[in-house]
């Protein structure tokens, strides 16, 4: 991983979050082996339970995980919902 592609992943994160929405910081949950990452609406209603308007991404590295919520924004963005 190159600082270099970090900051091409998180310049995706910024372009591709829909409006309003909150993006968290990478974190490397120690449990799972895995770097986790958490994103969503705070203009939801918000309710006991899990928000509906959430997402979070998964990886084996920072940058995978930077990555894949970059593309999982980008099908929100888009009004879809990532798989």
């Amino acid at each position: 991983m190159t600082d270099e592609a970090l900051a091409a992943a998180w310049d995706a994160v910024h372009a591709n979050t829909p409006e309003g929405w909150q993006v968290g910081r990478p974190g490397y949950v120690d449990r799972y082996r895995e770097w986790r990452m958490y994103a969503f609406d705070p203009g939801e209603r918000p309710l006991v339970g899990r928000r509906s308007r959430e997402s979070v991404a998964t990886g084996q590295t920072e940058l995978d995980c930077v990555e894949e919520m970059a593309r999982c924004l980008g099908e929100l963005g888009e009004e879809r919902w990532p798989k």
